[in-house]
């Protein structure tokens, strides 16, 4: 009798969840601005600044495993998840390197730009700069002394790509299948989720023939690439 009501309290749940995470997300931008204006406008000890460069480390990792999880939410109930536009590549590259820089430059590592071949791109530009500020975020902690951003044109796709200096990528995370949560490596990519969700924004941008995905090799750095039809 009471089997009818199984599928409704499921979709309950996972609304109670989404609205969840959506609050949990909007309080650590509160702690994430907090962390920035501590550090731009108050004078601290050097200790005190090592600890907030980790606050807002975790704090921005944390916050973009939130969104990726609303955005696999609204991906289960079938809401249209990427919105394309045309992107200035060159635009892009520049907002990420000005939002990123004040981080890794507290720990000494250099963030510029390699290349830029594209000119323009057709895609999510919330979506993509969300995929790539979290692959910068990492080298927060792997990067040696460098990370170095590049947008290249390739067999028809724009390819954004970020590398660092640091070791290297662990064998369980090269290649380019990111199929399945739970994948990662806990000493470099925690549960994989983050590389999960890049796969499916980027699957997620097809033109043609084309599908969008996501490839991670070591050069010898560890280089993440977002190929984008």
């Amino acid at each position: 009798m009471n089997a009818p009501q199984a599928a409704p309290q499921r979709d309950e749940f996972a609304d109670l969840l989404a609205s969840a995470v959506h609050d949990l997300k909007n309080s650590l931008g509160l702690v994430l601005n907090s962390a920035e204006h501590i550090v731009d406008t108050e004078t601290v000890s050097r200790e005190g600044h090592a600890t907030l460069q980790v606050l807002q480390h975790h704090a921005r990792r944390a916050s973009t495993e939130l969104i990726n999880l609303l955005g696999m939410y609204k991906l289960q109930r079938g809401s249209p998840l990427v919105v394309p536009a045309v992107v200035y590549c060159a635009d892009l590259l520049e907002e990420l390197v000005a939002y990123n820089m004040p981080l890794l430059s507290s720990r000494g590592i250099e963030i510029d730009i390699d290349v830029c071949e594209a000119e323009e791109g057709f895609f999510d530009r919330n979506l993509v700069t969300n995929v790539l500020n979290a692959a910068i975020n990492n080298t927060f902690r792997y990067a040696r002394q460098r990370v170095t951003l590049g947008c290249r044109v390739r067999e028809g796709y724009t390819v954004f790509s970020v590398t660092d200096d640091g070791e290297g990528y662990p064998e369980a995370l090269l290649g380019s299948d990111f199929d399945g949560v739970g994948t990662g490596d806990r000493k470099r990519g925690g549960t994989g989720l983050g590389l999960y969700f890049a796969s499916r924004v980027a699957g997620l941008h097809a033109h043609r023939d084309r599908v969008g995905r996501v490839e991670t090799s070591n050069r010898p750095g560890a280089c993440f690439e977002l190929y984008l039809p």
